[in-house]
């Protein structure tokens, strides 16, 4: 599979936040979220799936479990099946690449309705 850079559904979240769902597979995608400094996304954790943060740009405040920390471009974080974690945004135009196994069905709906 390929994905050409005017194939990705670009959507608007809140708080300012873009998510871009760069592509997917039987069991795996990649989002790219670009925040500006600030946005925050709640404590939360999946039960029916994991994720690994990579950091692409920017400088975040990740919390995974009990720990938080400061993260910087090439730094990754792995969110573990019903792992409480969340991000907060420190500087503008930061951004992660988000992957997820399996899939999320929600978020390609999600994109497929509100992106462009």
């Amino acid at each position: 599979m390929f994905v050409n850079k005017e194939e990705i559904l670009t959507t608007q979240m809140p708080d300012g936040v873009v998510r871009r769902m760069l592509g997917y597979g039987d069991k795996i995608m990649a989002c790219e979220m670009i925040f500006p400094k600030g946005a925050y996304v709640e404590p939360h954790c999946h039960s029916d799936h994991q994720q690994m943060v990579y950091v692409l740009r920017g400088k975040f405040e990740l919390q995974c479990g009990d720990e938080k920390r400061i993260m910087l471009p090439g730094d990754l974080c792995y969110c573990a099946y019903n792992e409480i974690h969340a991000t907060l945004s420190l500087e503008d135009d930061s951004a992660i690449l988000d992957v997820h196994t399996p899939l999320r069905q929600d978020i390609i709906d999600e994109s497929r309705e509100k992106g462009v």
